[in-house]
């Protein structure tokens, strides 16, 4: 049977001596693993659209419960100015890891899909890319479900009332977190507010956004602290 679909290459690896197996963010399919036959034989137009964070049209054939193989990859965009900038695409491939680890194969997310999409158009325009890079790690752990509920407790769901504690990935009140005993670090009001509205704003809203840079390292190092919580929960390492 053939398929289509618009995707997003998130990861390559070898597969035997010149075949790979290339991840895929798809529009239609989700994430799921594509075989390419021979792409690593010759340099050409196929082979580079098999490249990281490269965004493509893509025919592939076979039975859904094997192995299915690549037949057509045609570029949308290459996003090869993101990849030249190493510290940007080194950034960007920790969330790559992340949608691979924490997304559930071969079911389609196409909002989420098409978020990741804009985004990547923004950053690769961006003069500060970050904001960006911190809005789709909040919106990918929304899609998935993981984005924290800060308006009620994560154990009794009692209404928070503006005070927060951070534990094992929720938000908890004071009475919970003293009756759980756990350990726990408190976070500000700003933080919670902040982590809401990127959830709710469009990407492109962010260009007509400017933000304390205090308070963005701020929520930027609960997200990525949250993430490693996830992750761990998996097992995962990122």
């Amino acid at each position: 049977m053939l398929y289509t679909t618009e995707a997003i290459v998130l990861n390559n690896y070898p597969y035997g001596e010149a075949d790979l197996i290339v991840v895929y963010f798809t529009k239609e399919y989700g994430v799921l693993n594509l075989f390419a036959k021979s792409p690593r034989k010759i340099k050409s137009r196929f082979g580079s659209s098999l490249e990281p964070l490269t965004y493509s049209k893509v025919a592939f054939i076979g039975r859904e419960d094997r192995l299915q193989r690549i037949i057509q990859s045609d570029i949308i965009e290459s996003f090869y100015k993101i990849r030249e900038n190493f510290n940007l695409f080194k950034k960007i491939a920790e969330i790559l890891r992340f949608i691979i680890q924490i997304s559930p194969k071969k079911e389609a997310n196409p909002k989420l899909f098409l978020t990741f999409t804009e985004t990547l158009f923004q950053i690769k325009e961006s003069n500060t890319p970050d904001k960006y890079l911190l809005y789709l790690k909040i919106a990918i752990l929304k899609s998935l479900g993981y984005l924290p509920d800060f308006l009620y407790c994560g154990v009794c769901a009692k209404k928070l009332n503006g005070v927060f504690y951070y534990s094992e990935g929720f938000p908890l009140c004071k009475e919970c977190l003293k009756k759980e005993g756990k350990e726990f670090r408190s976070f500000s009001k700003n933080i919670a507010q902040l982590i809401t509205s990127f959830s709710n704003w469009d990407v492109r809203y962010l260009k007509r956004v400017h933000l304390p840079e205090s308070l963005t390292q701020a929520v930027e190092r609960f997200i990525d602290s949250h993430i490693q919580t996830i992750l761990s929960y998996n097992k995962i390492k990122l």
